[in-house]
């Protein structure tokens, strides 16, 4: 099953009818799809990293009615944004598989099947953790969007697809993008977690008492602490634990 579920837009024009579809759960942030079909033809575009406006969409979707040539190209993948999308899609699960140090996985079966569809089977690769979430996610997307620009530059200073080389500029961006990867994920690993909600704090006037016990009993010190005791994040976060446990 896709994971274009969520239909956002659907318009006539020229003759032509177009359904946009959002895709919210592609591992480098949601794009768009737009389906334009015609009169025995059917042509998807995804835009992706932003990139999508209505505007565009109807542009694009009135020239595929009004311009036969450019409609064959399209459906030929020889158009511009198919030959960038094409190269992308070859060579993204090369990019994504930095990531996998930062993936939250594993990923239930359903979300594999749309995540495959997606990276064309990178999730494979990443051992069946390619789940993305917050700054991992924002780091992976940065750069992608950088690989699949820097392709749409390869391209437009080659005679077409054969003559694009993304070796280079694959490896660059993986290098990077591995270095970024590694400070992240000691970032993330060192952030100090909870204390648990049965520690007994050894001090003040809760002395012996466990940090439950404080948030039933004192939940009013349970706020003040939190607001306080900014040097002792393990405290702090042991406490609110405790005080949305009670």
């Amino acid at each position: 099953m896709s994971s274009f579920d969520d239909r956002i837009d659907r318009f006539e024009i020229k003759g032509v009818s177009v359904t946009v579809r959002l895709d919210a759960e592609a591992p480098t942030g949601a794009h768009t799809q737009a389906e334009v079909s015609g009169d025995g033809w059917t042509v998807s575009r995804n835009w992706r990293f932003g990139s999508y406006s209505r505007g565009h969409c109807r542009n694009f979707a009135r020239k595929l009615a009004t311009d036969a040539a450019y409609r064959w190209r399209c459906l030929d993948r020889e158009a511009t944004w198919a030959q960038v999308e094409d190269i992308y899609r070859r060579h993204r699960e090369d990019v994504l598989a930095v990531f996998e140090p930062l993936a939250s996985g594993p990923l239930a079966d359903g979300e594999k099947r749309e995540l495959d569809r997606e990276t064309d089977g990178a999730s494979g690769r990443l051992g069946g953790r390619a789940k993305l979430k917050g700054r991992a996610s924002a780091l992976a997307s940065r750069f992608c969007q950088e690989f699949y620009e820097g392709i749409e530059g390869l391209l437009g200073q080659a005679d077409g697809p054969e003559g694009v080389d993304v070796g280079p500029l694959k490896e660059d961006i993986c290098r990077r993008a591995a270095a970024e990867t590694k400070a992240l994920k000691k970032a993330l690993g060192d952030r100090p977690g909870p204390l648990p909600v049965d520690y007994e704090i050894a001090f003040g006037e809760h002395e012996g008492k466990t940090l439950m016990q404080i948030a039933e009993e004192d939940p009013g010190y349970v706020e003040w602490a939190l607001e306080e005791l900014e040097g002792r994040p393990r405290l702090r976060k042991g406490l609110a634990r405790a005080l949305r446990q009670v």
